[in-house]
């Protein structure tokens, strides 16, 4: 066994178990779980870092190249998000949005609602109800960090871990921007301070786009033409290929080219940290 790899598994292992992570107490309902879930996949849709960047150290050819199409988009010239992730608004949010009666609870047929959209495959009917971009490779992604067992589902116990850590970076990303923008240090931010932070969050947009412009807008139109667009997708399947090669050769402790389950839980421990810490946030 290569005693650094050794090092690395047994570190994953042992330092980064979800009991450091958790922040719900005792199993979640029905209703807390399918909000947390939904909220969860708002805050990734809206969040424009890359929240699980390594999780493609596990992803098939097939995987790649769907990230690599979704991923494969200017990003836009602005948005309707303020970039202050608020885990707590975002739930309240979902449960507005899907308690039709009113009554501050969802009834069986409002919980069967919320669970059709959170399952569906082609519309992605939460993120459209929200009006925001729903990134599904991200959700599938962060679905398999959280499956421990690999039985390709999540159990009340993965869900509502993968909750809990979601809502522990977004405080993480929140605490960041208060940082940044609660220029009188009132613990809150005014008006204005929150102008500022999505007018800091729309430059960010910009400055990337154009980014991606200058290297692949070949004919300099402003957009992104299909063979274009092809290159981009081609450069970001190489560097996920890349990647994976990387955290492959990193966590197979046992050098057999592949990683066994207890590899694998190692990989997956050290993405869920790096959720928490709030890493590849921006």
């Amino acid at each position: 066994m290569k005693p650094l790899r050794s090092a690395l598994l047994t570190l994953a292992v042992s330092a980064l178990s979800l009991g450091g992570i958790a922040c719900q107490s005792g199993t979640l309902t029905e209703e807390e779980t399918l909000v947390g879930e939904a909220t969860a996949a708002l805050t990734v849709a809206e969040e424009s870092g890359d929240v699980t960047a390594d999780a493609v150290g596990l992803e098939s050819t097939a995987d790649l190249s769907a990230s690599a199409e979704e991923s494969a988009e200017l990003p836009p010239t602005t948005t309707e998000s303020d970039g202050v992730c608020d885990f707590r608004a975002q739930k309240q949010r979902v449960l507005a949005k899907y308690d039709t009666d009113g009554d501050g609870t969802l009834s069986a047929t409002e919980r069967e609602a919320l669970r059709a959209d959170l399952e569906a495959r082609v519309g992605h009917p939460v993120a459209v109800r929200f009006a925001v971009g729903h990134r599904a490779h991200v959700m599938k992604r962060l679905r398999w960090v959280f499956d421990e067992n690999n039985d390709h589902s999540l159990s009340s116990e993965e869900r509502t871990a993968m909750i809990d850590a979601l809502e522990a970076r977004c405080e993480r990303i929140r605490g960041n921007v208060m940082e940044k923008f609660d220029s009188n240090g009132d613990g809150k931010l005014d008006s204005t301070e929150k102008q500022a932070a999505k007018q800091a969050l729309i430059a960010r947009l910009q400055a990337s786009r154009q980014q991606l412009l200058a290297k692949y807008d070949a004919n300099g139109n402003g957009v992104l033409d299909n063979g274009e667009r092809l290159q981009l997708r081609a450069d970001r399947i190489a560097a996920f290929q890349a990647r994976r090669a990387e955290l492959i050769e990193t966590y197979d402790v046992n050098g057999d080219g592949t990683l066994d389950d207890a590899e694998k839980l190692a990989l997956k421990k050290a993405i869920q940290q790096r959720i928490v810490e709030g890493r590849n946030a921006e």
